[in-house]
């Protein structure tokens, strides 16, 4: 069964975000952007599981899981971009979607844009997930997403914590900004962002942050992320 998502739902599923902050700063190519991405369609696959596009959805366990690859990157603001996307060159990771379908996975698993919000310390708090990364076998290799992410002045990796859907924004052109900059998760409190880390490690710290060089992983490796929705801290 296939359930094509028209454009009216795709508003209401991606109304305006509050602002959170703004983008970090740094050099790097500029290209005109990709134009904005038709919503995939939504197939269920089964009870409680969907595909749109290359993404799977389970909505019992609340978990979106998207194909990806390494980037040929050191300095990063973003942990994962679009195809393509402007910020490729300073994202972890090129995954498998445009924006308003990673939404729309997301908006699936019951996140909700209407959470997120700027705290007076410019932490970020909203509806928390986790994030995961998988590297095929053998052996199969399974980690947090926040050991992609190395702080250089600190010679440590991104300490465990939970990330923050954000859910991005319209613009007033009516582009969704995800895709325009090709932004899906990221850490420097960008507007552009799906997901974003609640701290702000990434915050005015360009060059500083880099991919984790002790991971080992070559450009081109394949990977698989997963997102998973978890219930907010008392």
């Amino acid at each position: 069964m296939i359930v094509e998502i028209r454009p009216t739902l795709c508003l209401l599923l991606l109304a305006a975000v509050p602002t959170l902050g703004a983008q970090g700063r740094g050099a790097g190519p500029q290209s005109a952007p990709a134009p904005q991405a038709a919503p995939a369609a939504v197939e269920r696959l089964g009870k409680d599981l969907f595909r749109l596009g290359q993404v799977r959805v389970n909505t019992a366990t609340r978990e979106v899981t998207v194909p990806g690859s390494v980037n040929p990157v050191s300095t990063l603001e973003f942990l994962a971009n679009t195809p393509r996307g402007l910020k490729a060159y300073e994202s972890a990771l090129t995954l498998e979607s445009d924006g308003v379908t990673f939404n729309t996975a997301l908006v699936l698993i019951g996140l909700e844009r209407s959470n997120a919000r700027m705290l007076p310390d410019k932490t970020i708090d909203g509806d928390r997930v986790e994030l995961w990364v998988e590297i095929p076998g053998p052996p199969l290799k399974k980690f947090r997403a926040e050991r992609l992410v190395f702080d250089r002045a600190t010679n440590q990796e991104l300490p465990v914590s939970h990330w923050v859907y954000s859910g991005s924004m319209f613009q007033p052109n009516g582009r969704y900004l995800s895709d325009v900059d090709g932004v899906l998760i990221g850490f420097v409190h960008s507007r552009a962002a799906v997901i974003e880390h609640p701290d702000t490690v990434g915050v005015g710290r360009y060059g500083s942050v880099v991919l984790n060089p002790n991971l080992g992983l070559l450009p081109g490796t394949a990977v698989t992320l997963t997102v998973k929705a978890i219930a907010a801290t008392p």
